[in-house]
């Protein structure tokens, strides 16, 4: 039996996949060009990814909290 993934579910896994790739920007940037600006700018993006991932997990009681990396 093939069971579908809700539209929840999918837009949990699209905003998984975009946090994953900002990472990787942020640590591009950081490497590479240390442009503070660019590094704000994904850092902003990721905090309203993380934002929205939280409230879908909220009415499942679980928390989601956001981390610096060095």
């Amino acid at each position: 039996m093939e069971q579908s993934m809700s539209t929840r579910q999918i837009r949990i896994a699209e905003l998984i996949g975009n946090l994953e790739k900002l990472a990787q920007l942020i640590d591009l940037h950081k490497q590479t060009t240390r442009n503070a600006s660019m590094i704000k700018q994904y850092e902003f993006k990721r905090k309203e990814f993380v934002d929205e991932l939280q409230g879908h997990f909220k009415p499942l009681c679980l928390r989601l909290e956001l981390t610096e990396t060095a």
